[in-house]
């Protein structure tokens, strides 16, 4: 398995939503796409795979140094090896690779939010970051992709907040502002539950509307001139926003079940995602 291969086991399996958003990409664009995931779900799944924090800090310590590595083009995990083009051709900002470290430093001191002002600082490190890194791979020449990145990167958080809201709870996780948990009047040990109660629900639609506000900024915010080359990200929110509507109509039972859309589901909403994006005129 070459490193390529080993990025898109890690981060684009086929039938994920990712697998989908990068079809309609140029080939080596998305191999890019595909380590740059990569790195990000390698990093962040740290928190999750390991349960002693001393050996989830070890990691993470490794990674840091290894980011050093990548940019001197002597990395030696697969991902590295994938990332070691890319970082050149495409000169992807380090710091962003940083925030993404950072964001993961924050899950090993965290484990609630007080608010929505502390939760919007992780979905900066861990989703924008991520997001900007994209735009910076498909290109751009309007630098408004970069408030595009950031409004989508944050929506997608904020849905997978929702989606894996079970399992995070059963992990002594959560991602919804301590704040707004106490106002619904509701306890941390009712999102611990089987069952999703009355007041859970409103709390789960409250966090859907404020996603939603987000995907709704990103579209309105990305130039016309952009919209071809950042289909992999219109693609990826399109599947992240449907999936919002799947469990919006679905009245939130997010404490008994996880929700997918089918593969053939993703791939229409991939084809005409992409297929309605307007190719950008270059001028004479």
């Amino acid at each position: 398995m070459n490193a390529v291969e080993f990025c898109r086991d890690k981060a684009a399996p086929r039938g994920s939503s990712l697998h989908y958003a990068l079809l309609f990409t140029e080939a080596d664009k998305r191999a890019a796409l595909l380590a740059l995931h990569a790195f990000h779900a390698e990093v962040t799944e740290i928190v999750v795979e390991c349960h002693d924090h001393q050996v989830a800090a070890a990691k993470l310590a490794w990674w840091r140094e290894e980011l050093a590595r990548i940019f001197e083009g002597c990395g030696s995990h697969p991902i590295s090896q994938a990332l070691h083009a890319p970082v050149q051709r495409y000169r992807l900002d380090r710091h962003y690779f940083e925030q993404i470290l950072e964001g993961t430093q924050m899950d090993l001191e965290y484990n609630l939010y007080p608010s929505f002002r502390e939760l919007s600082l992780y979905c900066h490190r861990l989703g924008c970051s991520i997001a900007s890194l994209s735009v910076q791979v498909c290109g751009y020449r309007d630098r408004r992709a970069f408030d595009f990145a950031h409004d989508l990167g944050t929506a997608l958080q904020l849905t997978r907040f929702l989606r894996n809201v079970r399992r995070y709870a059963a992990a002594g996780r959560c991602y919804i502002p301590e704040a707004e948990i106490r106002n619904a009047g509701v306890e941390w040990s009712d999102l611990q539950r089987s069952t999703t109660s009355e007041p859970v629900r409103r709390l789960f639609t409250e966090q859907a509307d404020r996603a939603r506000r987000f995907y709704a900024q990103a579209s309105q915010r990305l130039p016309p001139t952009e919209r071809w080359s950042q289909r992999p990200g219109l693609v990826l929110g399109e599947l992240y926003r449907s999936l919002l509507e799947v469990m919006t109509n679905d009245h939130f039972p997010l404490l008994e079940r996880r929700y997918h859309l089918t593969p053939l589901h993703k791939l229409w909403l991939a084809w005409r995602t992409a297929r309605a994006q307007p190719r950008a005129r270059i001028p004479s």
